[in-house]
């Protein structure tokens, strides 16, 4: 017995497919996020300066931030996607653009040879140079430049504007069949021994430190980061601390990727107990379908079929379950708030309602009251997204290079380390995977992987 978890799915899938359209010959998949995002109007302010209220140039970042996340799991199977610790841009520029050459297999003809490598060297330049243009420092004056991805409605974010937003309610269906037929789950909040476990600390510890610094160790544990030992200061009789419902004074002190990461690594094996309410039931909420722009992002490259990328085969970025594979990019996504779900809820639901994190996409606020399950309050919700297939990337296999009389130089991939930047950065941005770091140490001659200077020319195997 339960609620059907299609009974939901289909309606907000037709229903977001038909309002985003579709790009013709395109490929999309619509989505729900696996542990969803919760938003708050301090999310859109300047650390540091609530008094200026919502800054636009800050929701515009933080939006930025939140879509830059490679999705994985679309093509499992399941309802929903999650996401990778691998930013877009950065795999991007680094793995496609910047690794590009022209495609030259031997049957292609000299006079074809030259034009293509004429045609791959302007395209090559036209897509750098579109990334170029687009880098912005940070609002926030801290970290490297940043490449803002825009979204429609532009103001989406704001609670008090209503222009983009819609009133929805979906009946789900309840069943009483065996359990094999897909019901909705409460996912339940993980004790400290599991939180520990999660962030590789004793529990006692866990209960001491700041919310934002547990959240920010399970976002680098996570992204596979190394981790220091923790530093703090103990203090007598210290309280378990809300780390999935957070204070949005503790959440505005860690980015919203690092969020993703965090609430990825701590509720990945929480604990779940299947809902048992098979009484119809009714999910309302307000909703925005919010479109994705990325003007940095040089289409024309993406969808051209005459370039290959060092170090790539034929598919290797696109691939499913590749490392660092960029398959799918999210172009909408679908935020909701007022939410509320409404039942004769049985007496286990109640009862797991109280200690409940999330119900099935949806972020909940706190015990059910009167029937009625409600999100947090002044809160927007990110709960699905909708999703496009990429093509083949890269488009063709390396082609292997002539045998020579006299070995030429390989030439060589460089960058240029900017500020913020470590060797594993640099090599989960090169290679999709930051355990790779030492390839780059070895090739450069660097004994202390923690001395490299901003502006420093790094050669990248």
């Amino acid at each position: 017995m339960g609620l059907l978890t299609q009974s939901l799915l289909k309606p907000v899938q037709d229903w977001a497919k038909a309002e985003f359209g579709t790009p013709p010959g395109a490929q999309v998949a619509f989505r729900f996020d696996r542990f969803g995002v919760t938003l708050t109007e301090a999310d859109f302010m300047v650390p540091g300066h609530p008094e200026l209220g919502i800054s636009p140039e800050m929701a515009i970042e933080r939006f930025s931030d939140l879509v830059n996340r490679v999705p994985i799991g679309v093509e499992d199977g399941d309802d929903d996607v999650t996401f990778s610790e691998i930013d877009i841009d950065t795999t991007y520029f680094h793995r496609l653009v910047d690794a590009a050459e022209p495609y030259l297999p031997a049957s292609l003809p000299g006079p074809a040879r030259e034009h293509r490598i004429t045609a791959v060297s302007v395209l090559k330049a036209e897509a750098t140079a579109v990334w170029e243009k687009h880098s912005v420092a940070s609002v926030t004056g801290q970290g490297d430049s940043v490449r803002l991805s825009t979204p429609a409605p532009i103001n989406w974010y704001d609670l008090g504007n209503s222009a983009g937003w819609q009133s929805r309610s979906f009946p789900i269906a309840g069943s009483d069949q065996a359990p094999a037929v897909k019901t909705f789950q409460w996912r339940l909040a993980p004790d400290d021994a599991q939180i520990g476990k999660a962030v590789q600390l004793p529990a006692a510890e866990v209960r001491k430190l700041p919310t934002a610094d547990v959240l920010r160790r399970a976002a680098q544990l996570q992204r596979g980061d190394p981790v220091e030992p923790v530093q703090f200061t103990a203090v007598p009789g210290a309280v378990a601390k809300p780390v999935l419902r957070p204070l949005p004074a503790d959440l505005i002190k860690v980015s919203i990727a690092d969020r993703m990461l965090a609430k990825r690594r701590l509720l990945e094996n929480a604990p779940v107990k299947a809902a048992t309410t098979s009484a119809q039931t009714t999910v309302a909420f307000d909703a925005c379908l919010v479109r994705i722009d990325r003007p940095w992002l040089f289409w024309p490259f993406l969808t051209d079929v005459t370039w290959e990328a060092v170090g790539l085969s034929r598919g290797g970025l696109s691939a499913a379950n590749a490392i660092g594979s960029l398959g799918w990019l999210p172009t909408g996504l679908l935020a909701i708030r007022n939410f509320t779900i409404t039942s004769n809820w049985s007496a286990q639901d109640v009862e797991a309602s109280a200690t409940a994190t999330s119900f099935g996409p949806f972020a909940v606020a706190g015990k059910i009251a009167n029937g009625v399950l409600s999100g947090p309050p002044g809160s927007i919700q990110v709960i699905g997204w909708l999703l496009q297939q990429l093509p083949t990337l890269p488009p063709n296999d390396e082609v292997p290079a002539a045998p020579a009389p006299t070995p030429a130089p390989v030439p060589k991939r460089q960058y240029t380390v900017a500020k913020g930047d470590t060797l594993w950065k640099i090599a989960r941005m090169m290679y999709g995977d930051g355990k790779r770091w030492k390839k780059i140490a070895d090739a450069n001659h660097i004994t202390d992987p923690n001395k490299i200077k901003v502006g420093q020319r790094l050669v990248i195997p």
